[in-house]
């Protein structure tokens, strides 16, 4: 899921592990661990794209990685902790993030006078208190058992992957053994739902003393209203699978497999698509609309006159496997192809143009073989407009003709 998700997520259960021993210093472990394994993204830096995308939600996120890290991470810190220098690491750190917040600031607004002025006002006032909270007379250095730091750092790293696999994205959980991709697409990778409340209720615990009885509870609420809301979204997943394969067999579609997701930031508004022989049939449904049916629309595979070319093409077979073979590979020209994985639907809910989420540029060589030109294209719509229409399409309006 979404970074903030999955940073709030390990926090929770660094406070389950250690929070009464160390009070928000676990809190804070647990948020670092929780944003690990998808550092994972850093390889665009020095990989190709098409290996990047590979590599993402890889090893970083499989369990037998995380476990050995965890257990690393763990005698780290229990040993930095015996050192008397610890302080200025933690200074050096956050301020190191400190740095890396402004950066992003200047980047995203412009190096004209009024960032520069509030980034600076900001990193002093952010290094006052880094600095008082690392050499207050009051500081208490976080104690804890060996074990204890590694179950932490276990819960933490652990459930990052677990929590992915609930999306549609797809994670290799049990490499270096299997390179499956796993995904029970249940849930949006980004769901105000699941995540504000778990917000509200860690940030409550946050403000208590690490010795208060109501920490123990507002933690606990947070973890129980995520994951009561997860379960939620699994019951919708059956049934809006039952709901898919009925309006396939009004239309007497005949398919050899079908999927069903949630849309980006809700749990109400899903996506179906089912495989046929030549092409794909897909559609939406809100639990907000009259009728109890997807609203269905027919797609042709572009691809069928590349015949083997497909299957031995090593580009085409990595995007492939990406997409867990729900793809399109249209002709753009005689060189030029787009790539569409058609897992994430489009942006318009309607039948007036593809706005695909998820899209890739592709070039036949001069050998016949492809390759990628640029990762991922996003559609060409306004952020204002694709949230009206998800909105709309959620209240269950559509201007979609029947199939």
């Amino acid at each position: 899921m979404d970074s903030l998700t999955q940073i709030v997520l390990g926090a929770a259960v660094g406070e389950a592990a250690l929070g009464k021993r160390v009070g928000n210093s676990a809190m804070i472990w647990g948020a670092i661990a929780g944003t690990i394994p998808d550092m994972d993204v850093l390889s665009n830096l020095f990989m190709s794209p098409i290996d990047a995308l590979a590599f993402h939600r890889g090893i970083s996120h499989s369990i037998a990685f995380n476990i050995l890290l965890a257990f690393l991470m763990g005698w780290l810190v229990s040993e930095l902790y015996k050192q008397s220098w610890h302080r200025y690491i933690g200074v050096v750190f956050w301020n190191v993030l400190g740095l890396c917040l402004i950066g992003f600031l200047i980047y995203t607004l412009g190096a004209d006078f009024r960032p520069i002025f509030f980034a600076v006002l900001f990193m002093g006032l952010w290094s006052y208190l880094v600095y008082k909270r690392y050499f207050r007379d009051s500081y208490e250095t976080p104690v804890a058992p060996l074990k204890g730091w590694i179950w932490l750092f276990v819960l933490a790293l652990v459930t990052h992957p677990v929590l992915d696999c609930f999306t549609n994205y797809g994670t290799q959980i049990w490499l270096p053994f299997s390179d499956n991709r796993v995904a029970f697409n249940n849930i949006s990778v980004v769901d105000p739902l699941y995540t504000i409340p778990f917000i509200i209720c860690l940030l409550m615990a946050a403000s208590l003393n690490r010795t208060h009885d109501s920490r123990r509870f507002w933690n606990f609420a947070g973890i129980s209203i995520s994951s009561f809301y997860m379960i939620f979204t699994i019951v919708n997943k059956v049934r809006v699978n039952t709901i898919f394969e009925n309006s396939l067999a009004i239309e007497n579609i005949q398919y050899e497999r079908f999927m069903t997701t949630p849309t980006l930031l809700n749990n109400v508004l899903w996506y179906g698509i089912a495989e046929t022989r030549d092409g794909y049939v897909y559609g939406t449904y809100s639990f907000l609309d009259k009728d109890k049916v997807f609203k269905l629309q027919k797609r042709p595979k572009d691809f069928l006159s590349l015949g083997d070319t497909l299957q031995n093409d090593n580009t085409l077979k990595t995007l492939q496997w990406f997409s867990n073979g729900y793809f399109n590979l249209k002709p753009v020209n005689d060189t030029l192809y787009e790539y569409t994985d058609l897992r994430f639907g489009s942006m318009t809910f309607d039948d007036t143009k593809e706005r695909d989420i998820f899209r890739f540029s592709l070039r036949r060589n001069n050998y016949g073989t492809f390759e990628l030109l640029k990762d991922r294209q996003r559609p060409e719509m306004n952020p204002g407009k694709a949230f009206s229409a998800l909105w709309s399409r959620i209240l269950g309006r559509s201007n979609q003709k029947p199939l």
